[in-house]
């Protein structure tokens, strides 16, 4: 005890002249053990405590904001051709960086972005009133209890201010135009990043939310390739938040003249010539030049992409709601609208392996400090996510989302797995030096039920084995085992339907407000029909519904 606290001693005087010297320059008294107190383990274990919560702080004061950056390359800018940049916060040691793309909609025309310039928030189109920090959240913060699975990874936050969904390659001609160079931005930010450690990385997380999250789906392989073509072997991922949007009719029809209700369909078609938009390569091929704006609608990309994806959406997202000029719903035709609008969506998911997709309505997920209460299946998003993730790095080589599955089931999941190699090598030694000692041991009848002994336990070691592969990567699971699922998808058929549904909240009172009773009293919804049909007694699905 008494060198442990001598130890402690000299850690503590050496932490306490670095902390000193950062917050002005001399020794802090608090962070010194009473010596005298060595003999009593009670008051030195107190102690010990006080330092552990000292050091924490030490350590983490001042070190979790994420710091702005302006791109080396002066050349790629905002809107208004003011220098693009990121913010970053390094995680030394770690080989895992995560990289998001931040949302905000976007405008295709000169009237559009005149109008976006004059009414939205002016750092949607420039930096220069960028802060110089900016704090994260969700999987952006540094604090494990709120992102248990990524909280000590690198983290680049890269601000939206190209309105063009992160697709553009359009510079700015003179000071009268605007500049769409989203693509480019994103490009610039990954080159920034390579001699800070990405080169030589081990995984990249490239998510985004919103016109983000559409960005992640756009640029995902392009961006893989563009790290292969650097020399770095860094695995991309990527994950797309409230981003998948689908090119459906409206409910009521609009004239296209600004961003909020004018349909998505003729917003990109405008768009992407105006931004210069780039689309995935293989997903262009299957268009004629006039068609490749449909690449913007990640059901249409999905199928296309090298790279891994795990698409996070609401069934009911506000956004497409919005942009459909659904309004608010009084009446059964809106109803039947939004109920058609959750199916329709539900079936582009059907074959996405990757998925988070509750019956809510709301917008965006992964940034929120409350991430982790959504669930479906009692699975949150967190932990979906991080099931996919582990499951796709186990893999050496990217496989194309789930056309490859049966080939995986059939071959053994873990095949590639150093661990599983290694264990089948030790089983083998052993085997080998348990047959040598049997030579010429005993009579031939004990010699062979030694024999039949040893493949018994190896046919138990195998099966075990296997089981457990196969329950961490497909979720088929024994009882008592740990459940890895990854492909969630509500099944109910109506907004706010699951009971972890965000909170809806009155736009202009903040009032919290209750979906369900609201549908019950506008538009009659029969809630014994939907009750049969979830295989529930009416009354306790409204009182959960309710509560």
């Amino acid at each position: 005890m008494l060198f442990l606290a001598v130890v402690l001693l000299v850690l503590v005087r050496e932490g306490s002249e670095v902390f000193g010297r950062s917050v002005g320059g001399h020794l802090s008294d608090e962070f010194a053990i009473d010596v005298t107190k060595l003999a009593d383990s009670e008051a030195l274990m107190t102690q010990m405590k006080d330092l552990a919560e000292a050091v924490h702080a030490c350590g983490s004061m001042g070190f979790t904001d994420m710091k702005l950056h302006k791109l080396r390359n002066t050349s790629v800018t905002c809107n208004d051709g003011s220098p693009a940049g990121y913010y970053l916060r390094r995680s030394h040691g770690s080989k895992r960086w995560l990289l998001f793309l931040e949302g905000g909609w976007y405008c295709f025309d000169q009237a559009s972005c005149r109008n976006r310039w004059a009414n939205m928030p002016r750092n949607l189109m420039s930096s220069k009133g960028w802060p110089d920090r900016k704090k994260g959240s969700g999987i952006l913060s540094p604090d494990p209890e709120e992102n248990p699975y990524w909280w000590n990874a690198n983290t680049v936050y890269v601000p939206y201010c190209s309105s063009d969904v992160w697709s553009g390659m359009s510079p700015r001609h003179d000071k009268d135009d605007f500049a769409f160079m989203g693509a480019l931005i994103l490009q610039e930010v990954l080159r920034d990043l390579l001699p800070l450690g990405l080169k030589n990385s081990k995984t990249l997380l490239l998510s985004g939310s919103s016109a983000g999250g559409t960005g992640v789906i756009l640029n995902l392989d392009r961006s893989a390739e563009f790290l292969r073509r650097e020399g770095s072997s860094v695995q991309v991922q990527g994950v797309a938040d409230s981003g998948w949007f689908l090119d459906n009719k409206q409910y009521m029809p609009t004239e296209c003249t600004e961003t909020l209700s004018c349909a998505p369909t003729e917003a990109i078609r405008r768009g992407i010539q105006w931004w210069n938009g780039q689309v995935p390569e293989r997903c262009a091929r299957q268009y004629s030049k006039d068609e490749q704006w449909r690449c913007f609608f990640g059901y249409r990309a999905y199928p296309t992409l090298q790279a891994p994806l795990f698409v996070i959406q609401w069934l009911f997202d506000e956004a497409q709601m919005m942009v459909n000029n659904v309004g608010t719903p009084v009446d059964k035709e809106q109803w039947n609208y939004i109920h058609n609008l959750g199916v329709d969506l539900r079936k582009t998911l059907t074959n996405v392996t990757g998925v988070f997709a509750p019956a809510c309505l709301a917008h965006t997920l992964i940034t929120k400090s409350d991430w982790m209460t959504v669930q479906m299946k009692g699975v949150s998003l967190p932990n979906a996510l991080h099931c996919w993730e582990q499951s796709t790095n186990k893999v050496d080589r990217p496989l194309r989302h789930n056309r490859h599955r049966k080939h995986r089931e059939e071959a053994g999941p873990m095949a590639d797995d150093p661990s599983s190699y290694a264990n089948e090598r030790k089983d083998r030694r052993r085997e080998g030096k348990e047959g040598a000692k049997d030579v010429g041991s005993g009579d031939p009848v004990e010699r062979a039920g030694r024999r039949e002994g040893r493949r018994g336990r190896r046919r138990n070691r195998r099966n075990r084995r296997n089981r457990k592969q196969r329950s961490l990567l497909w979720g088929k699971v024994e009882p008592q085992e740990p459940t890895c699922v990854s492909q969630l998808v509500d099944s109910c058929p109506w907004p706010h339907c699951n009971p972890t549904c965000p909170k809806l909240r009155n736009p202009f009172t903040g009032e919290e407000m209750d979906f369900i009773p609201l549908m019950m009293e506008l538009v009659g919804i029969d809630m014994n029909a939907i009750a049969e049909q979830m295989g529930m007694d009416p009354d306790d699905l409204v009182r959960m519904l309710t509560s």
